[in-house]
């Protein structure tokens, strides 16, 4: 079945993997931060700009540079256990806050049979390079998740949809909780402010609720699930002054194929 068709026929796999978004402290040393600033340096196939999120990205093939760096694949299955050999993500350079989202892949991946026997599963966030190295670099996970493709959520049409690769969301819809709960997509949420929300506007943040917020540190590794929303943001009285270099991957599991029996 196509990962469309895997959303829903194995809704419940997917939300019985939900669970609280956590930090592993010190999951990188710096050798292995200095190979991995490197290597999107070395390997990329191209370097695009995205308007929309307002960062610089080289392009890799992050399933080829599991299997160069296999360390790196051995370091993740320690955490996850088994996933599927196909990850998606990108590498970032940017000095802007980044919309509320989810990094799943866009419904044009979806059409590609490479990505059929596949459910989402987890997603990590992690800076390689801050500027300034004790700069105040935030992200929030919300308690809203989304089961499904990319998104980016902007009901006030801040963005235009020709700028990204996600989706973008004018009316909110789809939103459960960890429990698998539906969640209504608006709301007067006590968590938004325009200084800890810069490029967020309080339309576009209704509907959504911090489950946690996290501080970026260089070695670091945020761990959510793939399916959760999650935006930057900073914290009243912290400087927005600031550069990071850093990369998501998303990882997904296999489920087994549909097997249609012959008919007498």
């Amino acid at each position: 079945m196509s990962y469309t068709d895997n959303c829903k026929t194995y809704r419940q796999d997917i939300i019985d993997r939900f669970e609280p978004a956590y930090v592993i402290e010190n999951f990188f040393n710096e050798k292995e931060i200095e190979k991995l600033i490197k290597y999107q340096f070395k390997n990329a196939k191209r370097v695009k700009a995205r308007p929309s999120s307002g960062n610089i990205q080289s392009v890799i093939s992050v399933q080829r540079m599991m299997k160069n760096l296999k360390w790196l694949d051995d370091k993740f299955k320690a955490v996850f256990g088994e996933y599927n050999w196909i990850q998606t993500g990108n590498y970032y350079i940017t000095i802007r806050h980044h919309d509320a989202h989810v990094d799943l892949i866009s419904d044009e991946e979806a059409e590609n049979p490479v990505f059929d026997q596949n459910i989402p599963f987890k997603s990590v966030v992690f800076p390689l390079y801050l500027s300034p190295i004790d700069a105040e670099c935030y992200t929030a996970f919300m308690h809203q998740r989304r089961i499904g493709h990319a998104a980016t959520f902007d009901r006030g049409s801040v963005s235009k949809q020709e700028y990204s690769s996600y989706k973008l969301f004018r009316e909110y819809n789809g939103f459960i909780d960890i429990n698998g709960n539906a969640m209504p997509s608006e709301n007067d949420s006590a968590d938004w402010s325009a200084e800890r929300y810069p490029t967020i506007t309080k339309e576009n943040f209704s509907g959504f609720s911090e489950e946690i917020v996290f501080k970026q540190r260089v070695g670091d590794i945020m761990v959510f699930d793939a399916c959760q929303v999650h935006a930057s943001c900073q914290l009243d009285g912290t400087s927005d002054r600031w550069l990071k270099n850093g990369m998501n991957i998303q990882f997904y599991k296999t489920v087994e194929p549909t097997i249609v029996e012959p008919t007498q």
